[in-house]
């Protein structure tokens, strides 16, 4: 960015430099020279956002239009020439740097007081007013076409960053669409590892349905009630023994009020302390429920033997650190 601001803004200084000892007015050719070189510093080496400032924006109009006045002054037999003044490639720049800077208003501006000014000096000479004007003129076109070009790159970066996000929306679309995909196989996998066996025999063995075969029947709906119900703890590991626990006559309750997965060393932790319960329990109830993440409790593990000669167990598992507390 700098080194094409240096090419575009630094011949017009060089040339204006070498006029200044043959100019009418040397002093004028010096100030000339000094505003056109803040207001471009002001234009094309600001730092910040690409939308010029109000106050850098009016400072950098008045120092163009004061160049353009003092080069007349410094030079006024240059207005009967045809040439080109020295800043004309600056202003070209310049005005079209305002433009790209978001700031086409006061770029026509500056060129409208720019134009009367060199009208006004036109009128000095034998050309008039409209041979001043026309020395500018060709901003005009120029300011025209910078805008047009502006609007239509504009145009194209929306259509661009539109169709990035619309790629980015289908990625994402895509990708929770297979999570989902990726969900219901491993559900369908872990019904199928719990109850396949049972399907099958319902399906394909039309002998008697045994009372064994009834228990196994409500000890697999409770194991798949416990994989919904305690999604983020219910591992292959607690629901087995927790099956065990029940066949032995055990009520267990495994609930989740979490909704996302427990950090892996916790869950290892949890699981140890609950089928060390499980196992350990003969009668009562078990309840394991693990507790929102914001709550310093991870998982908190009951059982209530449900005999007044036997104690309650109770385990605090904290969130984060995974402490074990047993009261």
């Amino acid at each position: 960015m700098y080194a094409a601001a240096a090419l575009l803004f630094f011949p017009p200084i060089a040339v204006g430099v070498t006029e200044i000892h043959t100019a009418f007015n040397p002093a004028a050719q010096v100030a000339a020279v000094v505003c056109y070189c803040l207001s471009v510093l002001l234009a094309a080496t600001r730092p910040g956002p690409r939308q010029m400032g109000d106050l850098a924006v009016v400072t950098s109009s008045l120092l163009m239009v004061l160049c353009v006045c003092l080069s007349y002054e410094a030079s006024p037999s240059a207005m009967q020439d045809w040439n080109a003044p020295w800043y004309s490639l600056g202003i070209h720049s310049y005005l079209a740097t305002l433009v790209v800077r978001k700031r086409a208003g006061w770029a026509w501006v500056t060129l409208c007081v720019a134009l009367a000014f060199a009208a006004t000096y036109g009128a000095r000479t034998e050309r008039g007013p409209l041979y001043g004007a026309l020395t500018l003129v060709s901003l005009v076109g120029l300011l025209a076409a910078a805008q047009i070009l502006t609007s239509e790159m504009e145009r194209l970066f929306t259509r661009r960053r539109e169709a990035w996000c619309l790629g980015a929306s289908a990625k994402t679309t895509d990708e929770e669409n297979q999570d989902l995909v990726n969900a219901s196989i491993r559900r369908i996998q872990e019904v199928r590892r719990m109850a396949g066996g049972l399907l099958e025999r319902i399906a394909q063995d039309s002998s008697p349905v045994t009372d064994y075969d009834i228990s196994q029947f409500r000890l697999t709906e409770a194991q798949l009630r416990d994989s919904i119900r305690g999604r983020s703890i219910a591992n292959p590991r607690l629901l087995e023994v927790t099956r065990n626990a029940r066949a032995r006559g055990v009520t267990v309750d495994i609930l989740d009020e979490r909704g996302v997965p427990v950090p892996p060393h916790i869950m290892e932790i949890v699981t140890d302390q609950a089928v060390d319960v499980l196992d350990a329990a003969q009668a009562g109830a078990v309840t394991i429920r693990a507790f929102p993440e914001d709550d310093p409790t991870a998982v908190f593990i009951v059982h209530d033997p449900g005999d007044e000669d036997s104690d309650a167990v109770a385990i605090e598992i904290a969130q984060g650190t995974g402490e074990v507390s047993v009261f």
